[in-house]
């Protein structure tokens, strides 16, 4: 019992239980958001954009405040338009989006090239919902596309984000090492008391 006890207690500490040390962090960021650029009932909806980091873990979309209320929204992640000759969809990420927030979705990271041009596809969503961005070219490295075709719109920006996974020495412990490390402790402890 002492002997599984100390085991539980060091894989905690080591963080085997899935602390890891990954933390998603922004790396594209355009926040800009004055217009109402578009809305999920048209088609065809993208941002292109160039990441600076070597992977992509997530992206988000700010969703106009006072178009629709809440409905399920997709995030897709391109290599190319996705009516582009070889182009390759990398990842998605789906979940519910309200309006006048922000809608994220994160994934395993995605390995890319930096300063490469990559791009943000965002799926139908019920309710009516309507994406936040700039008509003034806010966001330099990208675009906003629309309507059948994916046609360009090249001074317009969606307010996005894009995510990568760093390593960071200084995370929190997750709760599950917490809690395997906790067990650790409390066998160390029935061990000890049967012993007296």
């Amino acid at each position: 019992m002492k002997k599984i006890a100390l085991v539980l207690t060091v894989l905690a500490l080591t963080g085997w239980a899935g602390a890891g040390n990954a933390v998603p962090m922004i790396d594209q960021s355009q926040l800009s958001a004055p217009n109402y650029m578009a809305g999920f009932d048209q088609q065809d909806l993208a941002q292109s954009f160039q990441q600076t980091n070597d992977n992509i873990a997530g992206a988000g979309i700010f969703l106009r405040p006072d178009i629709g209320t809440s409905g399920t929204v997709t995030i897709e992640l391109w290599d190319a338009l996705p009516n582009e000759f070889g182009a390759n969809l990398l990842t998605s990420g789906t979940g519910t989006g309200t309006q006048g927030s922000w809608f994220d979705v994160f994934w395993a990271p995605i390995a890319v090239t930096p300063a490469t041009t990559y791009f943000l596809v965002f799926g139908p969503s019920t309710n009516g919902l309507g994406i936040a961005g700039d008509v003034n070219n806010p966001y330099s490295a990208g675009q906003t596309y629309a309507n059948p075709g994916f046609v360009g719109f090249s001074t317009f920006d969606y307010t996005f984000r894009t995510y990568f996974e760093s390593d960071s020495s200084a995370s929190v412990p997750t709760p599950a090492t917490l809690a395997l490390f906790g067990l650790g402790l409390l066998s160390l402890g029935w061990s000890r008391r049967k012993k007296v």
